[in-house]
């Protein structure tokens, strides 16, 4: 997981077991009159905040390491934060001759329907349309 995944999993972690300890201190230092029962439902409130803030963890941890989607989100996050992933970008006429080929690590965006438009490391923007013929990125 991602920095940004971890910083999620542990503010959520502090959050509930705060809560979690508010409560245990309030079961803690209740008036002898309503001591019993106060303890009691307090105690429990702290259980159900520390296992709803597992259960939030664990999912989340959970559907970023185990499903599709999460795994893309978590290669978009990396490559949100290291500027890009290492790749090449062939462009090839509509006869299968390659016309030119770039190198480096940057992000791609397309527009699903027109163009690829990426930044390669010298700062260069490139926008290609595909009706230049065929383009292939490819992750290194």
């Amino acid at each position: 997981m991602t920095i940004g995944a971890w910083v999620f999993v542990i503010i959520t972690g502090v959050f509930g077991l705060s809560i979690a300890g508010f409560l245990l201190r309030g079961a803690i230092a209740t008036d002898k009159q309503y001591e019993k029962g106060l303890k009691i439902g307090l105690s429990i409130a702290t259980a159900a905040t520390v296992l709803i803030t597992a259960l939030i963890c664990g999912a989340y941890i959970w559907y970023r390491l185990n499903s599709e989607s999460g795994h893309r989100a978590l290669k978009d996050q990396q490559s949100n934060l290291s500027g890009g992933i290492e790749r090449t970008v062939s462009v090839y006429d509509i006869n299968g001759q390659l016309i030119k080929e770039y190198s480096g690590k940057f992000d791609v965006e397309t527009d699903r329907e027109s163009y690829i438009l990426f930044d390669d490391e010298d700062g260069n923007r490139h926008m290609i349309y595909y009706t230049t013929g065929t383009i292939i990125v490819d992750e290194k």
